[in-house]
C-alpha cells in the first residue's frame, strides 16, 4: 500500500498528459482506478485509521490528533459550527485542541492520539493472526508501535515543532522518544536515514521554488514555506527507510504513507491557481510558489516509481488517498488556500487488478476487505465495507472468493508511553503556543 496524504485525480490526470508522472501513467494505465470517497470529519488521523481498521472512526476510537478539551474528539469546543467550510477541518488540520477562551480551562485534560487508544485491530494487528508478515512505515496513529510479525515505523504525530504557530507535523522520527519502531532496535537501523529540514539538498528544493526569492515574500507566505520544509523532510525520511526496509525485510503486506502533498495543497493553492478564487495573489508570488504543488506530485511520483520498479509479477500496489482538495477562501488564514474535499483516489495494479478497470462506488472502509481478499486472509463479517470487486481480474477474483470469520482477535497491547515524559511535553508545547490554558 502507498498512501498519498490527499492526492486528487484533478491534479494527477493534467499532469500525466503532459508527461509530468511516469509512474502514475503507468499505474492508469496497467491497473484499475476510481474515486475513492472520503467522510466526516476529514481529520487524517481519523480517514488513515479507518483505512486500517475497516470499521467507522466511532468503533476505532481516533478522531482527530488530540482528545479531551470536553470531548474526545480534537476540534472539541474550537471554532463554532460552521465556521469553516466542511466542518472544523481548519482547526484540525493546524493542531487545535481548544483556543484561548474557547472553552479550555487548567483542570481540562488534553492528550494526543496514540495507537493506544485505538479500539479496533488494524491490519498490522490481523495479518499476523493467519501468518503474514507485515511491515509498516510513517502511517498515521501508529505511535507507540504495536508488536506484529514484521516491523512498524511509527510515525510520530503527537510531537510539535514550534516553527511558526507550532502546527502539526505529519510524522517524523523525534530523538530519544522510546517505541518509535517495532522492534524497540529497529530505530538503530533507520535513525541515521532521517532528514532534517536544514539537511534537504539544495538541488531538490530548487525544484520547489529559488530559495533565494522567498525573502521577498510576505510574512505568511514565508511561514508556508517554512512547514513545506519540514514536511518535505519528513517524507524524504519516510522514503528512505522505507526504500531500506522494503529491500532488507521482506513481508507479505507493505505500507508506506506520505503526507507531503496534502500540506502544499493547503498551503499553496492559490498560488498554483490564483483564479480559482479570485485570490489576491501578485505575479511575482506566483512565479516563486506556482509549481510547488505540481512539484511535489512528481516527487510523489518519482518514490512511486521507486516501488514499481521492485515489484515482481506476483506483487499487487494499490495506491490511495484519504480525501482530495478544492479551493478554499478563509479571510482570516491567509496561510491557508486549499480545503479537503471527499473524492480521494484508489488505483489497485499488478496481479489482481483489472487492467484498465474502473472502480466505482470505492470508500475508505472498503480498502481492507479488498486487501484481505487479494490475500487470501479471511474477512470478518463485522468490517463494515465490502470487497472492491470491480478493481479485480474477473479469474482471479473467481479463483480468490472471499472468506469470512465472525471477528479478529483483539490487537495486542502497544507499549504504555510513559505520560510524564510525553504528554506533559506535548501540553507544554500547546500551551505555549496558546491552544490550551
Amino acid at each position: 500500500m502507498f498512501g498519498i496524504d490527499g492526492a486528487d485525480w484533478q491534479v494527477i490526470e493534467p499532469l500525466v498528459r503532459v508527461g509530468k508522472l511516469p509512474a502514475f501513467k503507468r499505474v492508469m494505465a496497467g491497473g484499475a482506478t476510481g474515486i475513492l470517497r472520503s467522510m466526516e470529519p476529514s481529520a487524517s488521523p481519523a480517514l488513515w485509521t479507518t483505512i486500517a481498521t475497516g470499521v467507522n472512526p466511532e468503533r476505532h476510537g481516533i478522531h482527530g490528533f488530540v482528545v479531551g478539551a470536553g470531548g474526545d474528539r480534537e476540534d472539541a469546543g474550537a471554532h463554532p459550527a460552521g465556521s469553516h467550510p466542511a466542518g472544523t477541518h481548519g482547526a484540525r488540520e493546524t493542531g487545535g485542541a481548544t483556543g484561548p477562551g474557547q472553552g479550555g480551562s487548567p483542570s481540562t485534560t488534553v492528550r494526543p492520539v496514540t495507537s493506544t487508544m485505538r479500539r479496533a485491530p488494524a491490519f498490522w494487528n490481523i495479518l499476523p493472526q493467519y501468518g503474514r508478515k507485515v511491515g509498516v512505515v510513517g502511517w498515521l496513529v501508529t505511535w507507540p508501535a504495536e508488536p506484529t510479525d514484521g516491523f512498524v515505523v511509527s510515525s510520530y504525530l503527537p510531537y510539535l515543532y514550534q516553527w511558526s504557530t507550532g502546527r502539526p507535523l505529519k510524522g517524523t522520527i523525534v530523538s530519544g522518544i522510546p517505541h518509535q519502531t517495532f522492534p524497540e532496535g529497529l530505530i538503530d537501523e533507520v535513525e541515521p536515514l532521517k532528514v532534517k529540514p536544514d539537511g534537504l539538498d539544495q538541488a531538490l528544493l530548487d525544484r520547489f521554488y529559488d530559495p533565494a526569492r522567498v525573502a521577498r515574500l510576505s510574512v505568511d507566505d514565508r511561514e508556508c514555506v517554512e512547514g513545506f520544509r519540514w514536511s518535505l523532510a519528513c517524507d524524504e525520511t519516510y522514503r528512505r527507510i522505507g526504500l531500506k526496509l522494503f529491500d532488507a525485510h521482506p513481508v507479505d503486506l507493505f505500507a508506506v504513507y506520505f503526507g507531503g502533498v496534502d500540506v502544499a495543497s493547503h498551503r499553496f493553492w492559490k498560488f498554483a491557481w490564483p483564479h480559482a478564487l479570485d485570490y489576491r495573489v501578485g505575479a511575482e508570488e506566483t512565479a516563486i510558489l506556482g509549481r510547488v504543488i505540481e512539484e511535489y506530485y512528481a516527487w510523489v511520483d518519482a518514490a512511486l516509481g521507486e516501488y514499481l520498479e521492485r515489484l515482481r509479477p506476483e506483487d499487487t500496489l494499490v495506491v490511495l488517498s484519504d480525501h482530495g482538495f478544492k479551493p478554499v477562501l478563509f479571510p482570516d488564514k491567509p496561510t491557508t488556500s486549499g480545503h479537503h474535499r471527499p473524492e480521494g483516489i484508489i488505483a489497485i495494479y499488478g496481479r489482481a487488478a483489472r487492467p484498465g478497470g474502473t472502480i466505482d462506488g470505492a470508500g475508505l472502509l472498503d480498502v481492507l476487505p479488498t486487501i484481505l481478499a487479494i490475500m487470501d486472509v479471511p474477512i470478518a463479517i463485522d468490517l463494515e465495507g465490502h470487497v472492491l470487486k470491480d478493481a479485480l481480474e474477473p479469474r482471479f477474483a473467481l479463483a480468490h472468493a472471499a472468506r469470512f470469520v465472525d471477528r479478529y482477535q483483539d490487537a495486542g497491547a502497544a507499549p504504555d508511553p510513559d505520560a510524564s515524559s510525553v504528554d506533559d511535553n506535548v501540553l507544554q508545547r500547546l500551551r505555549s503556543l496558546g491552544y490550551i490554558n
